[in-house]
């Protein structure tokens, strides 16, 4: 994270020292910066914190431009807690890392919320306070709704853009003056009091995370400050956000046929031929949209692999820090070094840096897979991403309700929720594994292409599963719709059996 210039306290002085001041004396310098920021203390200006959606305001313009060209540290103020610390990169894709804040921090909300417009929506259509569009020639009585699957993406989507978090973060474009020198310098030395004080540290993780000086310092300062049960570390990878954003809305894509297909009296009003729409949409899916899909999560596992290899091969001299890039001057001046201050700061709180270069290849190599492996597609996220599917059945549930056939309509959202609530999480999970399982790069691009296609492949025979069984077993009314939802719930709930168990 933090501002990787330098730290400029002192500067004056190395440069009043530089033709006559010995090494000792430059290296009691350096000691005595080490021992100021070892002690966790805080400067009193220093521990300022900013409201979550203060740091994503203007297109998160503290995470895109350079922290110099604007003035943002009005939008904060002082406090005794920080709820969250914000460890993030410069040299990582803003972008990459303003979507993945936005989907943790406004993303629940706009599921949610759109759920309970498109719940409330079938309510009103069903008892017909909402208008429908006539799509059956051979029953023109019969009207259809397009309100849940409309009106939840709708709510859901403008909540995504304004939904304004209250929770109090620590982000370093904002919270440490950028154009205050003495005031920067104290944020700088405070910096581990500041993670002493923080109840939880969020890793924005790309693959620049680990190489650079001051996020593996952060690391270090917020696993020093805390016992093990009292530590938060959260691992959000930057790539995840617009994952989910271009999953749900490839879902929403995939389930607008459901209802646009009866509108147009494409189909009969008995409901037999509906597999078809799902079918061609699913199509133009899996063969478009998931192999983009397949090509990032693969990219995706080949980055964390290689976050093993570094974390394997740790070591304080092979990250990266501004001022020694910059061949420690400052606008002509000489500066101090950072990776001196920090691996002195890291030999007191852990013996020498050896000693915590061994802790992160045990413990921390550990605990940062296992988070980025096992703990980012979690159940929360798979609902989150396909509950358009759910939406849509809701729309089909709610037509015929209006058409008083109370028996397609349960059977419609009981689909619907098995649907999405047993078949998609296994699907997702499906396709993730096997992702990772090949996401070593091909030798070509020929090979990689194949390496695509192959995981793809394995996908779309599942996916085609899925669609067989609900084409075959939902084909003879509310009693078949049952056997479905049987055979589904059974094998969701051992799925989750067995994911429990797999992390107990």
């Amino acid at each position: 994270m933090v501002v990787e210039e330098a730290m400029v306290i002192g500067q004056q002085s190395i440069s009043s020292w530089s033709g006559e001041a010995s090494y000792d004396l430059e290296d009691d310098l350096h000691s005595k910066v080490a021992n100021y920021v070892a002690k966790m203390d805080v400067e009193p200006e220093a521990l300022r914190v900013t409201f979550a959606y203060k740091a994503l305001q203007g297109c998160a313009q503290a995470l895109r431009l350079p922290a110099s060209s604007v003035y943002l540290h009005r939008e904060s103020f002082r406090s005794e807690k920080v709820s969250c610390f914000w460890s993030h990169s410069w040299h990582g894709g803003p972008w990459m890392k303003i979507l993945s804040l936005m989907t943790r921090y406004n993303g629940l909300p706009a599921v949610l919320l759109g759920f309970f417009t498109a719940v409330l929506a079938t309510g009103l259509f069903s008892y017909g306070f909402l208008p429908g569009i006539s799509g059956f020639p051979s029953d023109p009585g019969l009207k259809w709704s397009a309100w849940s699957l409309g009106s939840g993406f709708a709510v859901a989507l403008i909540t995504f853009f304004l939904w304004r978090p209250q929770q109090l973060v620590f982000l370093d474009g904002i919270c440490v003056n950028q154009h205050d020198h003495q005031q920067k310098a104290a944020s700088i030395f405070s910096l581990a009091g500041i993670l002493k004080r923080s109840d939880q540290m969020l890793v924005l993780w790309d693959s620049t995370w680990s190489d650079r000086l001051w996020c593996v310092f952060e690391l270090s300062a917020f696993l020093k400050s805390k016992q093990a049960s009292e530590r938060v570390l959260v691992i959000s990878p930057t790539f995840l956000g617009p994952c989910s954003i271009i999953l749900f809305i490839s879902v929403f894509i995939m389930m607008l046929p459901v209802i646009i297909v009866p509108m147009l009296g494409l189909y009969s009003a008995s409901g037999q031929s509906v597999f078809l729409i799902p079918t061609c949409s699913a199509v133009l899916f899996i063969f478009v949209t998931g192999y983009f899909v397949v090509v990032a999560l693969r990219r995706y596992f080949r980055s964390v692999e290689t976050l093993k290899e570094k974390l394997r091969n740790i070591n304080f001299d092979n990250t990266r820090c501004a001022c020694c890039d910059q061949g420690h001057l400052c606008e002509g001046a000489p500066m101090l070094c950072d990776r001196r201050i920090v691996k002195k700061c890291v030999s007191i709180w852990f013996g020498s840096p050896e000693a915590f270069e061994d802790y992160v290849r045990s413990e921390v190599f550990q605990a940062l897979v296992q988070e980025l492996q096992e703990n980012v597609f979690t159940r929360t996220w798979n609902l989150s991403v396909s509950i358009p599917i759910l939406w849509a059945f809701l729309d089909f549930g709610a037509s015929w309700a209006l058409g008083e056939r109370e028996e397609a309509a349960i059977g419609a959202w009981i689909e619907g929720i098995v649907l999405w609530f047993w078949c998609a999480p296994i699907f997702i999970d499906y396709c993730t594994f096997f992702a990772r399982k090949y996401c070593k790069c091909g030798t070509s691009k020929f090979r990689e292409v194949l390496q695509n296609l192959k995981v793809l492949l394995i996908g779309s025979v599942f996916f085609a599963v899925i669609l067989t069984s609900y084409i075959l077993l939902t084909a003879g009314g509310l009693r078949a719709t049952g056997v479905f939802a049987g055979v589904w719930s059974t094998l969701g709930l051992c799925h989750v059996l067995y994911d429990a168990f797999k992390a107990w």
